[in-house]
């Protein structure tokens, strides 16, 4: 017997029963991809400039919020498709919903002056800093 390598079919439908586990958790770990906001974050003198990449993502679908020293950019992005035939019969309807969600630890910003645009798929904020603000707080020892 040589050793070739078998071309495997992944169509759940037509494989072997006793294939079924090692079939079904391939493709769940293999397609399990963490959906991730791919993002540059600069860092002047004077202020943070984030660009975050969202393409697809309709604006109105893009949550941006700023709490405590923490930057949260989300959004969400809902497909559907729909095929039919001439007689109008569905052959297949899809839907996909993706959520992406990030955080980002930016310290000492002036919270009231965050400017925010979105181009292109391309979300870009800048936030000042704030060199008023104390990072360090000293604790005294009793």
């Amino acid at each position: 017997m040589s050793n070739e390598i078998q071309q495997r079919n992944s169509d759940a439908y037509s494989m072997a029963p006793f294939n079924f586990f090692e079939y079904f958790s391939r493709n769940l770990f293999n397609d399990f991809k963490p959906n991730l906001i791919k993002t540059d974050i600069h860092e002047t003198d004077n202020e943070y400039i984030v660009e975050a990449e969202l393409p697809g993502i309709p604006k109105e679908d893009i949550q941006v919020t700023y709490e405590d020293g923490v930057l949260t950019i989300s959004g969400q992005h809902q497909i559907e498709k729909v095929t039919e035939d001439k007689k109008g019969s569905l052959l297949r309807s899809e839907r996909s919903l993706t959520n992406v969600r990030r955080q980002y630890l930016l310290e000492k910003v002036k919270e009231d002056e965050i400017k925010a645009s979105y181009s292109d798929g391309i979300l870009k904020l800048i936030l000042p800093k704030d060199s008023n603000k104390e990072t360090k707080k000293s604790i005294p020892i009793d």
